[in-house]
């Protein structure tokens, strides 16, 4: 048969031994997440929520509320609440920087978050069998628990969570 003829349709389907098809190279994907951390607690963004970092922007401080709401931001012509977890969640450490203002979620699902790194990306591999000892507040919202170099991450319930917060305010 010359090399440049086509094959029949059964000769294709059948010129290949089987140890051919068992060295194929199979690859696994392991998936990668955006996380954001405050003091030592990682918290994951979920894979189809908005989210950006904002900068020089002024937060407007409203009376009569808790210390770790920090008031409202102006973002393209929406009022976004904007939170203080390191205080909501009594997590204690020194302040290495000044804090990042990550906005997720858009229009009137946006909320801020004071957080001590910009978010990156991260490759999550398994998730915990046993949850670490988590602030309450958030292990009522939390979903998974992962570990990657040593670092804790936690999926969470954003909207669930931020809804209960928000009640909290108008209360």
């Amino acid at each position: 048969m010359e090399n440049n003829a086509l094959l029949k349709p059964s000769e294709a389907l059948n010129r290949f031994t089987s140890t051919q098809s068992q060295q194929k190279n199979v690859y696994s994907i392991t998936p990668v997440r955006f996380g954001f951390r405050i003091g030592d607690l990682g918290l994951l963004i979920p894979t189809a929520m908005i989210s950006e970092v904002i900068v020089d922007t002024e937060i407007y401080h409203l009376p009569t509320t808790p210390n770790w709401f920090r008031g409202l931001i102006n973002l393209r012509g929406s009022l976004v609440p904007v939170f203080d977890l390191k205080i909501l969640f009594d997590i204690q450490t020194e302040a290495k920087a000044v804090p990042k203002l990550l906005v997720l979620n858009e229009r009137t699902k946006a909320v801020g978050i004071l957080t001590d790194t910009a978010p990156r990306s991260i490759v999550i591999e398994e998730s915990l069998s046993q949850t670490p000892p988590l602030p309450k507040l958030l292990s009522q919202y939390s979903h998974k628990v992962y570990i990657k170099d040593q670092d804790i991450w936690v999926e969470f319930d954003f909207d669930g969570f931020f809804h209960a917060i928000g009640n909290q305010l108008q209360a």
